[in-house]
């Protein structure tokens, strides 16, 4: 079955009508490695679909976002950024609060993490998409060094 194919039968299961708008927009971040924003769906998009315009690209967004069809990563200071979401390949993202490097990372230490809030807490954790902000290990020796001097 073709990638077109399986994404509109992704959107018919999650209730939704399958538009020209909304398949070359899933289509678009589909075939798109890492995570979008908004505007870069829109300027990928509309090449497909010139009448494309960028409320139609944020109200689609957000409905694939929260029909889980779309996954979000938020950063301070930068625009929310989309990606398909798939379970079967869940990863999480280490934000660097300075610089705004992304890393995706798959790791046991955030399962055991997830454990671990469950076990002490009660809380069930989403583990498949968890975005942790900080410092990156270059803006932390930029640091040490202006420290140390």
């Amino acid at each position: 079955m073709s990638c077109g194919r399986q994404l509109g039968e992704r959107l018919h299961q999650s209730g939704f009508r399958v538009t020209p708008q909304r398949s070359v927009i899933l289509e678009t971040i589909a075939h798109m490695d890492g995570h979008l924003a908004a505007q870069e769906v829109f300027e990928r998009a509309r090449r497909r679909l010139p009448g494309l315009n960028l409320a139609t690209v944020y109200r689609t967004l957000d409905s694939l976002h929260r029909a889980g069809l779309l996954d979000q990563l938020h950063s301070d200071g930068e625009p929310v950024r989309y990606a398909l979401h798939d379970a079967s390949a869940a990863h999480n993202h280490l934000v660097c609060r300075r610089c705004g490097r992304v890393l995706e990372v798959e790791s046991d230490a955030f399962r055991r993490l997830a454990r671990t809030l469950q076990r002490e807490s009660g809380f069930a954790a989403d583990m498949a998409h968890l975005t942790l902000q900080g410092l990156c290990r270059e803006c932390r020796s930029g640091d040490a060094a202006s420290q140390a001097r």
